[in-house]
């Protein structure tokens, strides 16, 4: 299994439009090769803390590949890309 992790912290301007952001990630559990989609949506607000975080498993890192270019991806990458200000990923085999 294939891990993928990313956190994102929304530009503040734009924070309104977590609700619509996480809907929108938990949308690519419908890419065929993913196997889960957990979207967890922050509660502390520290200093620290990042807005939103994604998990996302697949079977392996091909299929993590084929997920990353599938056509369903793509709109949800442009709306997380104006709204982001910065992200962190983290990708690992389990």
């Amino acid at each position: 299994m294939f891990r993928h992790i990313v956190f994102f912290k929304v530009k503040p301007e734009e924070t309104h439009r977590i609700p619509e952001a996480a809907e929108m990630l938990r949308s690519l559990s419908a890419v065929p090769v993913v196997r889960s989609v957990v979207v967890g949506l922050d509660e502390i607000k520290s200093g620290r803390s990042y807005d939103i975080a994604l998990i996302v498993d697949t079977d392996s890192r091909e299929d993590y590949e084929i997920y990353d270019r599938h056509e369903l991806h793509q709109p949800v990458r442009l709306f997380m890309r104006g709204i982001v200000e910065t992200s962190a990923t983290v990708d690992f085999e389990r």
